[in-house]
């Protein structure tokens, strides 16, 4: 048996037991666990935890990374969510860069291919709401215009194609599902969590296919600009029941209350929303394009961290994003648009007393 030479740098893990943690983060832990693995050469690496994790890594078809029920010892413990994965620094770089510190290996390198292939197909099953369709599109459309890719499709969920439709794409096309279709959910879960909401997408394509990446994605324009009515004295509020960071019941009560001695208030949501807040407020539900006119023509948009809030910030509404989340994150996600201001719950209570 050859002996390693005492100076060598140590082989990189490839054995992790990971905590139970939120889904979320088993997203952000298993596509950086394959980033790890290409980037430094491993035919793969192996992870144990919460039965999630094993359900994300076959979903997004990660073949670098195995989940297994048990580890033989020793295994690197992932023991509970680093701070450093949020606070603006959340991501796969991010991860990647601690597992190789933890370890002290040596830099490396992964090739990548030129460039997305020209009439791709990109199939999305979990990444299907609105906030998710915009920042694919967006991403992808600025993608293909700078790498001279002429034209490639998204298919999956009626958001992606009310977007491609509402929005001007020249590059970026809706299709039906096809057998051939490429997981862009695969593609999307490799984002990292510490750029702006329009950027992840354009990075994580460019960290995948290669390419020239662009770090300031801007929105897309209107593929036509409705007609403008006259600026309503209304202030729509979207608080999302289904979201992950709704605002708590009696927050948001209260804030609907303070909004509405200034002027009429309309809450754009549905059903679940209406169940969450009451029945003596008015409700606003419509199709993308209605949407859209509605946002142009009021005074003020209030929100929380949505696909609504990023389409209010696509199309250059003034408006307050209310965090109820790690503030940091919520700032990350919305910092690119001008009109939109991110403050805490707390900030909010207080401004608009």
């Amino acid at each position: 048996m050859t002996r390693r030479p005492r100076n060598s740098a140590p082989e990189p893990p490839a054995h992790f037991a990971a905590a139970d943690l939120p889904v979320r983060d088993c997203v952000e832990l298993a596509a950086g666990l394959a980033s790890y693995a290409r980037r430094y050469g491993l035919a793969h690496v192996e992870v144990s935890g919460p039965p999630e994790l094993g359900e994300l890594i076959e979903e997004f078809g990660l073949d670098e990374v195995h989940f297994v029920d048990s580890h033989r010892r020793p295994a690197v413990d992932i023991e509970a969510t680093p701070r450093t994965w949020r606070c603006g620094q959340r991501g796969l770089r991010c991860l990647s860069d601690q597992l190789i510190d933890a370890a002290h290996a040596p830099p490396g390198r992964v090739a990548t291919a030129s460039t997305l292939a020209e009439g791709t197909v990109l199939r999305f099953t979990r990444h299907n709401r609105l906030g998710d369709a915009l920042g694919i599109v967006t991403g992808l459309e600025h993608y293909c215009r700078d790498n001279a890719v002429a034209s490639v499709a998204v298919t999956g969920s009626p958001a992606l194609a009310e977007v491609v439709e509402v929005f001007a794409c020249e590059r970026v096309r809706y299709a039906p599902l096809s057998d051939r279709a490429v997981s862009g959910d695969a593609i999307f879960a490799r984002s990292s969590w510490s750029l702006p909401w329009l950027d992840r997408f354009h990075h994580s394509v460019s960290d995948t296919y290669g390419g020239r990446v662009r770090h300031c994605v801007t929105p897309l324009l209107l593929r036509q600009e409705p007609e403008r009515p006259e600026r309503e004295d209304v202030v729509y509020c979207q608080f999302d029941a289904r979201s992950g960071t709704a605002l708590p019941l009696r927050s948001a009560r209260r804030l609907l209350s303070q909004v509405a001695a200034h002027g009429d208030v309309h809450v754009l949501g549905g059903p679940d929303t209406q169940y969450y807040l009451g029945h003596d407020v008015t409700y606003v539900r419509a199709e993308l394009p209605e949407m859209v006119a509605r946002l142009l023509s009021c005074r003020l948009f209030i929100g929380c961290d949505s696909g609504l809030g990023h389409l209010a910030g696509c199309l250059a509404v003034p408006g307050l994003i209310v965090s109820t989340d790690d503030f940091e994150t919520t700032w990350s996600f919305f910092r690119n648009y001008a009109s939109l201001s991110v403050i805490p719950l707390a900030a909010a209570e207080l401004l608009l007393s």
